[in-house]
């Protein structure tokens, strides 16, 4: 399914539902994209953003309701595909095996690309090291690295705080920097967020991540590290530059920890779903989106005369 044009379609039944409630049609439903409740489940990774989306939402729509359940990514896709939830906010798209069970069973499923994101490699601003190749961080968190030193860093052993398994950071680096490959045994596994930002913030040779709607209410002594990847396509033309995770770097590839954000349906296109997926995919919604740090999906061409005005900043 094409994301764009099915979130147009879902604008135009906005428009068409609204005009069939003036004029009182016969079979009106009881809820509207702007009338009723949904529950969506929302990754905690950037719930933060999505918690904004929901109170603009609901300001403008009094009648409407949103309810947020969060929690790690498996963890909500399983509650989707069970059926007890039916809206997901997804800090990451469906993989295979995700996708095969929607196949295996019939489950047609609306998905929605509404941002890209990233995540930010986080240390304590007591380590010197500010900048790491992705080859260094894959030793660094398979636990091949063990002191700070053999990173340009102090004599300090790797304080390693983890996500939980279950959590999109967790899989996405997985998959982008460890290729499958295991992650080293922890200092410590963060149940959130804020957990983790607060042991990095009180450890000094900590090493964790984070969403980057989650970069604003990190401490002071939170600093976010640059990344060079020895390995980008040479179309990118950014070989040996590191980069951090910026709405400009984002956007054209550099950053090399990116991810897209996604919203999932099995509901119709007349409810209450309907209607807050429209809002974050609307010029507001997308507005959101950028105010906090991450990409818009939708407006490509505004985002990238915003995203060079950045990037001179």
């Amino acid at each position: 399914m094409n994301a764009v044009s099915s979130i147009n379609n879902i604008l135009l039944g906005v428009g068409l539902l609204a005009l069939l409630a003036a004029g009182g049609c016969e079979t009106e439903r009881k809820e509207t994209p702007t009338k009723g409740s949904v529950t969506v489940a929302v990754s905690e990774s950037i719930a933060p953003v999505m918690e904004i989306e929901r109170r603009k939402f609901e300001e403008l729509y009094p009648d409407a309701h949103v309810a947020f359940v969060t929690g790690t990514t498996r963890g909500m896709m399983t509650r989707f595909f069970n059926d007890t939830i039916r809206v997901i906010a997804s800090a990451r798209p469906f993989d295979a095996e995700e996708r095969a069970v929607a196949k295996q069973h019939n489950i047609t499923i609306g998905e929605y690309r509404v941002a890209i994101d990233a995540i930010a490699i986080l240390v304590n601003d007591a380590n010197p090291v500010t900048q790491l190749r992705t080859t260094q961080l894959d030793s660094l968190l398979r636990g091949v690295t063990t002191k700070w030193k053999d990173a340009g860093g102090s004599s300090a052993a790797v304080a390693l705080c983890l996500p939980d398994p279950n959590s999109a950071n967790f899989e996405v680096v997985g998959a982008k920097v460890l290729h499958g490959g295991r992650y080293a045994t922890p200092a410590k596994v963060a149940a959130t967020t804020r957990e983790m930002l607060d042991y990095v913030e009180r450890t000094p040779n900590a090493l964790g991540m984070a969403g980057i709607a989650w970069l604003g209410e990190k401490g002071e002594h939170v600093r976010v590290l640059e990344l060079m990847d020895p390995f980008a396509p040479d179309s990118l033309g950014i070989a040996g530059q590191y980069f951090g995770p910026h709405q400009a770097h984002i956007y054209r590839g550099y950053y090399p920890l990116t991810r897209d954000v996604y919203i999932y349906s099995r509901t119709d296109n007349y409810g209450p779903a309907a209607g807050f997926l429209s809002f974050v995919a609307s010029a507001p919604g997308q507005k959101i989106i950028l105010n906090t740090g991450l990409v818009p999906a939708t407006m490509p061409i505004r985002l990238v005369e915003l995203t060079r005005k950045g990037e001179s900043q």
